[in-house]
């Protein structure tokens, strides 16, 4: 879709982020792609801020709960993400405090019961070094802190 009209780009830019939450490095991708130059693509970045198209607390908020609740991903992942959007550190540590902490180590558990579920031999103690390093490696990978990881093993190990 070629829309080197400013004014196009501008009303084109405006539906898409009227339809789901946006960034502006989304909708500055999606300017470059139509053909719009720089100077015009800041310009109508600064009119979609202005007129409350584009809020990055706001798609901090959305895209965090989003990634938490569908995708179970942890704060770290979820930040890292948001950095990668180009998204302000106060708004990343604002849509982070969001979260539910009993939520978030609920879900850390039931990931770490489901991966323990899918180990070869499940029924190995947890507390056995090998069962418990490759569930820590896991919840790192879906971005789970070190100190709530440990925290949820042990609960894990009360029930």
């Amino acid at each position: 879709m070629e829309a080197k009209d400013p004014k196009k780009a501008q009303a084109l830019a405006a539906a898409a982020c009227s339809k789901k939450e946006c960034c502006a490095k989304d909708i500055r991708t999606k300017l470059e792609k139509w053909g719009v130059d720089g100077r015009e693509t800041e310009q109508i970045l600064d009119w979609l801020f202005r007129n409350n198209f584009l809020n990055h607390t706001r798609f901090a908020n959305a895209f965090a709960c989003d990634k938490f609740r569908f995708g179970k991903w942890g704060k770290q992942k979820i930040a890292q993400a948001l950095r990668q959007r180009e998204v302000p550190e106060e708004a990343i540590r604002e849509a982070l405090s969001g979260l539910v902490e009993e939520a978030y180590d609920d879900t850390c558990i039931y990931l770490l019961k489901k991966k323990r579920e899918s180990l070869r031999n499940p029924d190995n103690p947890l507390n056995s070094p090998g069962i418990q390093a490759r569930l820590i490696r896991f919840a790192l990978s879906r971005g789970f802190d070190y100190d709530t990881i440990r925290r949820c093993l042990r609960k894990l190990a009360d029930t």
